[in-house]
């Protein structure tokens, strides 16, 4: 076995990151803070988003004050409700490519976007990822990553290749 460090390790490792770099890419910056019930308070946009395969599957949810959203979308024309759903889609996307480099393949679902007020998962075992909260100057984000690996499945074991998966911000057409 690896170096002992855990899936669920791993995992939040490759959310905190994909997410950060997300947020960059828009001009935003975070930083994580502790999990308090005020992080959780006022209106947020959500995104949920399904993956699954054969080492891995579960559930990615992005969740924000409105603020970040208006400083983030690059289209005045996006609805909040639009832009949190594409958030949400890029955000699975980079976690992918992160998981691909290190052999595990993953298909996505479509996202799907909530409106509402005091969004809290719950998880359904010691498995489960706490949530993870970033604040920046323009309010607060939230992460939660549901995952359910295939026994036997060591993530740390697992060395990255950067030869296996695209650059992050690149694009294939078919």
């Amino acid at each position: 076995m690896g170096d002992m460090t855990t899936n669920a390790d791993i995992l939040e490792s490759i959310t905190n990151d994909a997410c950060v770099a997300l947020f960059e890419a828009y001009a935003l910056s975070l930083k994580r803070v502790p999990v308090t019930i005020d992080s959780q308070e006022g209106l947020m946009y959500c995104g949920v988003i399904g993956y699954t395969g054969s080492q891995i599957r579960g559930t990615l949810m992005l969740a924000t004050s409105t603020e970040p959203i208006g400083r983030t979308s690059p289209s005045t024309e996006a609805t909040p409700h639009e832009w949190v759903g594409e958030l949400t889609n890029q955000l699975l996307g980079r976690i992918k490519t992160r998981l691909t480099r290190r052999g595990v393949i993953i298909h996505m679902s479509t996202p799907v976007v909530l409106r509402g007020q005091h969004l809290a998962p719950i998880p359904r075992s010691e498995h489960d990822l706490n949530p993870v909260v970033f604040a920046s100057s323009a309010g607060i984000v939230c992460v939660w990553m549901d995952a359910e690996c295939a026994k036997g499945i060591v993530l740390a074991d697992m060395e990255e290749s950067v030869d296996a998966a695209m650059e992050e911000g690149t694009g294939m057409l078919f």
